[in-house]
């Protein structure tokens, strides 16, 4: 059964022009799949020029933008890197092996009242 059409008040009418479409073969699934990768890198590699261009013109008002923006993104992408491949810590308060007592669920350490 084909979806509903915004426009029709009745879901289960398929005399739509669209309900008419044909079953797509394995040929044209392969077409559709090609074209939607395609699709997908021209909308990346846009992207990537649109990101060139603010940088392009960042760098003519702020001399230097550039270098400066690629060497915190290469701290960033080691960062993130090295947070990636730590494990997880378990902050439960039933957690025998909880590195500090003092510390609450969240990890953070318990504030003392005030006096």
């Amino acid at each position: 059964m084909p979806p509903p059409f915004p426009d029709d008040p009745d879901p289960t009418n398929t005399d739509h022009p669209a309900a008419e479409i044909p079953s797509a073969n394995a040929d044209e699934i392969l077409r559709w799949l090609e074209q939607l990768k395609r699709s997908d890198r021209a909308l990346y590699n846009l992207m990537a020029l649109e990101v060139w261009a603010i940088a392009q013109t960042m760098d003519n008002l702020i001399p230097g933008f550039w270098s400066r923006f690629m060497a915190n993104r290469q701290l960033a992408l080691h960062e993130f890197l090295a947070h990636r491949h730590t494990p997880p810590v378990n902050f439960s308060p039933t957690d025998p092996e909880s590195p500090d007592p003092e510390r609450n669920s969240d990890g953070m350490m318990e504030s003392e009242s005030e006096e």
